[in-house]
């Protein structure tokens, strides 16, 4: 019987060894994916403030600048 607990024991130790060790790479991976988070959301603010602001100005010089040639003024 104490052999089977010190195994059990053993594998105990051995487990939560493996759980704590640190792998490498991983924080940087960690760092990456925050990065990309962070790229993705400036990357929206920018998108939503283009459309509510540069968008349909631009589209309105596009649109008279259309106009003006088909008119042949």
């Amino acid at each position: 019987m104490r052999k089977v607990v010190s195994k059990l024991d053993e594998m105990l130790i051995g487990m939560k060894v493996r759980l704590a060790q640190k792998k490498p790479a991983v924080d940087q991976i960690i760092i990456m994916f925050i990065i990309i988070a962070v790229a993705a959301g400036i990357a929206g603010l920018l998108y939503i403030f283009g459309t509510k602001t540069l968008l349909p100005n631009f589209q309105n010089k596009i649109t008279t600048l259309i106009n003006q040639w088909f008119d042949g003024k």
